[in-house]
């Protein structure tokens, strides 16, 4: 303590003013203390995961399709790399700014890009696609404004390709974006939103093979979202393609069947081999480029398709059905010789033109008559007459029950969506048509020679044909020949096959002899359809329209003996089917069948024919259709 009062001074202001400065300094060196402790020790993990976050970009990975290829393994479908931009929602801070300048870029409407990102709004953290397939333009200038552009990204993403554009369309099918309410159930399987699906064809039917597995990368990105570089930890999870299919069709003889079905035409054409049925061939006319779909269609050319008044996108071989006119007579045939209605030795029937039914009469095509004939000048020279006589002896019930043994009436279960049944009329569907009882039994009249309410799919016609072709065994027709992965087959369909019960070794080769004289005899309906040499068995019928002209049939086997093949063709408002149009002036020589060296011309397309015998008859078949 001093001892002298001048050894105390007084306190000054600044003394005052320096003691609350350094109170201050403490406060706040203590603030900042127990900040960077907060920061560092009681949350630093926390931070350390949001700074991974700017740093780090997961991006899923859109597993490749498998490709399609024929039963020789020549490409049908494939993929190419293309790009696609896309937009991640939760790393925009701007999005109307964003939105606005996209919409320039890309070309798109501003409400377009927002529906799409609205429609995304449960999956935030996985990229919108917004535009496919663009060019290095607009991703030149996508970088040009990186910098006001965070969270839009580019991605390489595979696209389908058709290198036969047209080809096959409607068998091979193709893809599209899911619904949202389909999308739904796709997540929960692994599919990425955006990811294009299987809509129709073996695209759809076979779309859980054709899918892989999408894969994840770990991007190292700058603030701006810019890609430096990828990271190894977490590893990059690799996209697993989907699986190959091998199918049965045989380009030189779609190729041939295409070329001779020009589009002009409306019709469907299906080629089988009778042995195992599987399909060479299918085409649907009208068609449409399939590489229109290898991304995602724009709206108004969809339009323009969905609307068109020929229905370019209708799979005729299995989604149209017509009455089968004259080709239905071997039902009829067999039926009568089953149940002894009809006998081959004593069989003859007279024709003069007509035949009366009560008070109604029935006209043959053929306005002078036939005359007296038996089965099998019958089926050789179409005689409706003939048929006439037989379905009133047989009945609505016993007729029914033989076409059902061919399968028809029913669908064929062909590994394609869409497939319509036909159908064989029963005495219930008359009843439910024109009340119990109040129908005519002059109706089977009709259906006895394939007309009225009786109608039939091309793919059910076709093996409606392999039974003749095969003697007697209805067929499951298939177009997947096998799955492979990796090189290994992982899949091969069993042939299906079972007898016809009821039909005698003895009739059904009546009714064969009968079809190749359709064809051979110098009477025979078919005979502009004569390969000699070739053996072509077949028949001619017509379909009757009440929208305008007739439709026309034509089926056909060959060899004879040993058949390969079985067709069956239609087209619409063609007329009589024993003279549909007029023969090409060219020879069949002159078409690119001929040696294996010759190049087929469709388009794109060379190829070189590996099936010449059954390019070259269904060449011919298709001539005499056309």
């Amino acid at each position: 303590m001093p001892k002298n009062p001048s050894e105390f001074r007084a306190i000054r202001p600044d003394d005052r003013r320096e003691t609350l400065f350094m109170g201050i300094l403490f406060l706040l060196f203590g603030i900042l203390f127990f900040r960077l402790f907060s920061l560092q020790i009681l949350h630093g993990a926390h931070y350390i995961r949001l700074s991974e976050k700017n740093r780090v970009r997961v991006e899923p990975v859109e597993a490749p399709r498998g490709i399609i290829m024929d039963r020789n393994g020549t490409v049908l479908v494939d993929n190419r790399p293309s790009y696609t931009i896309s937009i991640i929602p939760h790393q925009i801070e701007h999005m109307d700014r964003t939105i606005t300048m996209l919409s320039e870029i890309i070309g798109m409407d501003p409400g377009t890009i927002r529906k799409k990102i609205e429609a995304q709004k449960s999956w935030p953290y996985q990229p919108v696609k917004l535009k496919r397939d663009v060019g290095f333009s607009v991703l030149s200038k996508i970088e040009e404004h990186r910098y006001e552009l965070p969270g839009v990204i580019y991605q390489i993403v595979g696209r389908r390709r058709y290198p036969f554009d047209d080809l096959a369309a409607h068998l091979l099918g193709y893809v599209g974006e899911p619904s949202r309410k389909k999308f739904t159930h796709l997540a929960s399987i692994g599919y990425l939103y955006g990811e294009l699906i299987g809509k129709q064809g073996m695209e759809r039917q076979y779309e859980a093979i054709l899918h892989g597995r999408s894969g994840m990368r770990t991007l190292e990105v700058n603030a701006m979202g810019q890609e430096i570089g990828p990271l190894s930890d977490p590893p990059e999870k690799k996209a697993e393609p989907g699986a190959d299919l091998r199918l049965t069709l045989d380009l030189s003889v779609q190729l041939a069947a295409e070329q001779a079905f020009p589009d002009s035409m409306s019709g469907s054409l299906v080629a089988l081999d009778p042995r195992n049925g599987e399909v060479l061939a299918m085409v649907s006319r009208p068609s449409f480029d399939l590489n229109l779909f290898g991304g995602v269609l724009p709206p108004d050319q969809w339009k323009t398709l969905n609307d068109d008044p020929r229905h370019p996108l209708l799979n005729r071989s299995v989604q149209s059905a017509y009455p089968p006119g004259s080709t239905l007579k071997m039902v009829t045939a067999l039926a009568g010789l089953a149940t002894g209605k009809v006998r081959e030795e004593k069989g003859f029937l007279p024709c003069t033109g007509s035949y009366r039914f009560g008070n109604r009469v029935f006209k043959c095509w053929k306005e002078e008559g036939h005359g007296t004939l038996d089965l099998m000048g019958a089926i050789t020279q179409s005689c409706d007459v003939y048929f006439y006589q037989l379905g009133e002896k047989i009945g609505l019930i016993t007729w029914g029950l033989w076409a059902e043994k061919f399968g028809l009436g029913r669908r064929t279960d062909i590994d394609l969506p869409g497939e319509v049944p036909g159908l064989v009329p029963s005495p219930s569907y008359y009843d439910q048509r024109y009340g119990k009882g109040k129908w005519s039994r002059g109706l089977m009249l009709n259906l006895a020679i394939g007309q009225g309410e009786v109608l039939m799919t091309p793919i059910q016609m076709a093996c409606y044909t392999a039974a003749f072709a095969n003697g007697g065994s209805i067929l499951r027709p298939h177009i997947l020949k096998e799955v492979v992965e990796d090189g290994r087959r992982l899949f091969h369909p069993t042939r299906q096959l079972h007898q016809i019960a009821g039909i005698s070794p003895g009739d059904m080769e009546l009714i064969r002899k009968s079809l190749f004289a359709v064809v051979n005899a110098p009477h025979g309906t078919g005979a502009r359809a004569r390969v000699p040499g070739f053996g072509v068995a077949g028949k001619t019928g017509t379909a009757q329209n009440p929208h305008g002209e007739d439709h026309s049939w034509f089926i056909a086997f060959a060899p004879f003996d040993h058949p390969t093949i079985a067709i069956a063709a239609v087209v619409e408002n063609a007329g009589h089917g024993s003279s549909v149009g007029s023969a090409r002036s060219e020879s069949i020589e002159s078409a690119p069948w001929g040696n294996g060296n010759k190049k087929c011309k469709m388009k794109s397309a060379k190829c070189k024919m590996k099936n010449a015998p059954l390019t070259f008859f269904i060449l011919h078949f298709s001539f005499y259709i056309s």
